[in-house]
């Protein structure tokens, strides 16, 4: 007997869904920071090494088994350099905008450190990534077309998984640089390999954020919560615990899998990738469980 294959759905340039073909767990893992299908009106004075380095490179391949293992996968096909689907749609630094919108601009520490809804900087160096303002209609295109399709198919998900199986888990993936870097406010300070972000016990039941933190220390990593990153939109957006959707964030170090420096993956990116693919089936049985017990 054949095993079928997950089922693909694609929006070009915008998001690429997959779902498994059977056995659905109410779990889906979302990729929002990782693109890298850079749109043609991309510009930057910026160097392209640069540019990458604002960019959670490989973190949809360290999670690209969740499907075979029950979960849904949804991927940002576009990079965060050009809009940041991690960001809130008003975190937005007024300067880099020429004109005003109908919704207010209110800016967060992130747009402080240059790394709003859209970037200011690079990561790697705070060399500006923009050197001209962006006109209100170009803003409103990057939210229309590329920012809300993916939330809205991400809550699409969410809300036909809570209303098939009375529950939903959701993991937001990312990575971050293993010394923090200057947007970052614990700029210089050693990370650890993981950290889970749960917006400081908001987004999810404490179960769920131990379900993770357990499977992982048990494979020799040093798992944080809530340490380097409480977790930002994705899970402040689509976390609704009290109504039976449970969000949490997962950051990946990204010293684990690849040279932060040449962007190559290291010999251990497989290792790593395969202990991420055990989360995920881990994951998906649980969620399983807490379904039945839920009916």
């Amino acid at each position: 007997m054949s095993v079928q294959e997950p089922i693909q759905r694609y929006r070009p340039g915008v998001l690429h869904r997959v779902d498994p073909a059977g056995n659905n767990a109410p779990l889906v893992f979302d990729i929002p920071r990782s693109g890298h299908d850079y749109p043609n009106d991309f510009r930057s004075p910026a160097g392209f090494n640069e540019v990458k380095s604002s960019i959670s490179m490989y973190v949809d391949e360290l999670f690209n088994r969740a499907p075979k293992t029950g979960a849904t996968w949804i991927y940002a096909c576009f990079p965060n350099a050009y809009i940041d689907a991690n960001r809130h749609e008003s975190d937005i630094d007024p300067a880099l905008i020429d004109g005003t919108l109908e919704q207010a601009f209110e800016p967060t520490e992130k747009s402080t450190f240059g790394v709003g809804l859209i970037h200011r900087v690079c990561d790697s160096t705070s060399v500006p990534l923009q050197n001209l303002p962006l006109s209100t209609a170009d803003l409103r295109r990057r939210l229309d077309e590329f920012y809300w399709p993916y939330h809205n198919e991400l809550t699409s998900i969410l809300t036909e998984m809570r209303e098939r199986d009375g529950i939903a888990y959701h993991v937001s993936c990312h990575s971050m640089a293993s010394i923090a870097r200057n947007v970052s406010k614990d700029a210089g300070a050693p990370r650890s390999d993981f950290d889970i972000g749960d917006r400081n016990g908001t987004t999810c039941d404490r179960d769920f954020v131990d379900t993770v933190q357990t499977f992982l220390a048990g494979l020799g990593y040093d798992v944080t919560v809530n340490k380097h990153f409480a977790g930002a939109e994705c899970i402040r957006k689509h976390g609704d615990p009290a109504n039976g959707i449970h969000s949490l964030q997962i950051e990946t170090r990204r010293g684990l899998y690849m040279d932060e420096e040449k962007y190559e993956r290291r010999p251990e990116f497989e290792t790593v990738r395969k202990h991420l693919g055990g989360l995920a089936a881990h994951l998906a049985a649980y969620a399983s469980v807490q379904a039945e017990l839920t009916a």
